[in-house]
């Protein structure tokens, strides 16, 4: 007979559809629910009696495969797809590994271990560097310029030694990127004269030449190599490179107490400014920026190197320390310079705050840049200032060693105005395009040429009062020649007047005296071009007495005395006003 299956749905504890009486019953129902073969009924319970099963033991497995936990069938754990699964072609999957919860705690917190520690088992990997811009993450190393040699230290110092946007501009802030530190580190050129400067600020701030020594040769070194192989072919690009290498070398040479060597370099600039900028017919008719550009830089150059030399010539102690070969030992000099910082001689700080501001005159302009007016009147009153000083300074009583002059330091603060005032120039002055009163308004080549003739023929600060290099001079007349054509409607008010016939007057003055020092035939045209000015500003105002042409100089800035502003010419001079 064969075993007889029970209904699951009609089986419920209420109401028992079985006879307990009937032992097939209930072997059937058991078979059915623990899928017994009927073989083992004698195993498993014993009719005769009314033993009670005992469940056998089992393990937990932790490791089993989800497909055989949801199927409650015993797994054997074994990876990729376990004995029960692959014999029934099941899929065979298992859950992600969890640390146990006493383990946890052995896992390292964030910062307990540095995740760029690499293990000692690792084998070393060697880097080959091929670009010089993969030697550091250094930002400063990303600048198209080899930066070894503590070359990023020495940037660094000259970047935070100064704000400079508090520096150069206090006028047209809103432009400031043009002058930017940013903007003369992204050329190689700009960026090495940037590292000259800044080994010769830092040399001269500290009194320390060696610290940076071997960054400054370098770079000193790497351009010299410039300007020697663009003068294996003169005719190449790069004119304007070379113009600003060869400033830049005066500026260093000069500080570092070597004359002779400055000198060279002007010459070389002056030759190389003759080559992109020639003084011709059509000269003054030409605006381009290099061009420009090329005449302001040597303008400065010249400036600031006549004014050292002025120095050394107003010092004994200077003197005697230049006396050999026209050059000095930087320690000695620049020891000398400190001592008089601490008495307050020669105002240091001042020359400082102008070397500071000598990357961002020689950077690389956009070249949509125009150049503006400028308001000479700070220049006007330095130049007042370094007047009254030079005549104190020729009284007895005032004989010291620097000579009053430089220790009053109004030649340094017009050094300051005159660097600072090319920036200006970079931008239209609202002001000054608005109100149209400025009393001196000039192109900046215009003032700093002026300057630089009444230092040199008026108060014969420079060379001693020795004649000048007639090229130079012939440069400096063309210059204010083109901006004194330019201003020809100056004449009409009282003070642009004596300003336009101020510049007149001293270009016509300074030839006259070159003339009387030492003869140039190249320069009686332009003597005629400045004669022709003043009758021009005679004939307009009807001024023909010395004595109302003498207040009007004064006016703006000239010696008082009659008998020494004249000389050696005096005779000549007068002659045009009797």
């Amino acid at each position: 007979m064969s075993p007889k299956l029970i209904n699951a749905s009609t089986f419920t504890l209420p109401n028992l559809l079985f006879d307990f009486a009937n032992p097939s019953v209930i072997v059937d129902y058991f078979i059915h629910r623990h899928e017994l073969h009927p073989s083992d009924t004698k195993q498993s319970f014993d009719m005769s009696t009314a033993a009670t099963r005992t469940r056998r033991p089992h393990t937990r497995s932790k490791t089993g495969c989800l497909t055989c936990r949801k199927r409650r069938v015993r797994c054997d754990g074994g990876k990729p797809t376990c004995t029960r699964c692959s014999g029934a072609g099941r899929e065979c999957e298992f859950a992600d590994t969890e640390l146990p919860l006493r383990d946890r705690k052995t896992i390292f917190l964030p910062g307990e271990q540095a995740p760029w520690v690499v293990s000692s088992n690792s084998p070393s990997v060697a880097l080959v560097v091929d670009s010089p811009f993969a030697k550091s993450v250094e930002p400063f190393d990303c600048l198209g310029l080899d930066m070894s040699l503590r070359s990023r230290e020495l940037l660094h110092y000259f970047h935070h030694s100064h704000d400079s946007s508090d520096l150069i501009l206090a006028k047209a802030s809103r432009n400031i990127l043009f002058c930017s530190f940013a903007s003369v580190a992204q050329h190689p050129d700009a960026l090495r004269d940037t590292l000259l400067v800044a080994g010769l600020h830092y040399a001269w701030t500290v009194g320390d030449l060696q610290t940076y020594n071997a960054t400054f040769l370098y770079h000193k070194v790497s351009t010299i190599g410039i300007l020697n192989r663009w003068l294996q072919n003169i005719h190449q690009p790069g004119l304007m490179t070379f113009i600003r290498h060869v400033s830049i070398l005066c500026f260093i040479e000069a500080s570092y107490g070597n004359v002779g060597d400055t000198e060279a370099h002007i010459n070389g600039l002056s030759n190389a400014v003759n080559l992109l900028s020639p003084l011709d017919d059509d000269f003054r008719n030409r605006t381009g920026l290099e061009e420009e550009l090329a005449n302001r830089y040597l303008l400065l150059t010249h400036y600031a190197y006549q004014g050292f030399k002025a120095r050394i010539l107003g010092s004994d102690s200077l003197k005697t320390m230049f006396r050999q070969n026209n050059a000095a030992e930087f320690s000695t000099f620049v020891s000398l310079i400190h001592r008089w910082k601490t008495q307050n001689v020669g105002h240091l700080e001042m020359r400082l705050n102008a070397m500071k501001l000598l990357p961002f005159f020689f950077a690389i302009l956009p070249s949509s840049t125009c150049f503006h007016n400028i308001d000479a009147s700070p220049l006007i009153e330095h130049l007042k200032h370094v007047t009254i000083s030079t005549q104190t300074a020729n009284e007895d009583r005032y004989k010291c060693d620097p000579s009053w002059e430089w220790i009053e330091g109004s030649e340094s603060r017009l050094l300051c105005a005159t660097i600072s005032s090319h920036f200006s120039s970079l931008f239209e002055d609202d002001m000054l395009s608005s109100s149209g009163t400025v009393k001196y308004s000039i192109s900046w080549s215009g003032m700093c040429a002026a300057s630089s003739l009444y230092m040199h023929s008026v108060l014969e600060l420079w060379d001693g009062g020795q004649a000048m290099d007639s090229s130079l001079l012939r440069r400096f007349l063309c210059i204010m020649q083109k901006d004194l054509e330019n201003n020809m409607g100056a004449l009409g008010s009282d003070d642009s007047s004596n300003f336009w016939f101020w510049r007149a007057f001293l270009g016509m003055y300074s030839i006259a005296k070159h003339q009387a020092q030492s003869y140039e035939p190249k320069l009686d045209d332009l003597a005629n071009v400045y004669h022709g000015f003043v009758d021009t500003w005679k004939d307009i105002t009807g001024s023909r007495l010395w004595e109302d042409v003498h207040r009007r100089l004064i006016s703006i800035a000239w010696p008082d005395r009659q008998g020494h502003e004249l000389e050696p010419n005096r005779e000549q001079v007068l002659v045009e006003f009797r």
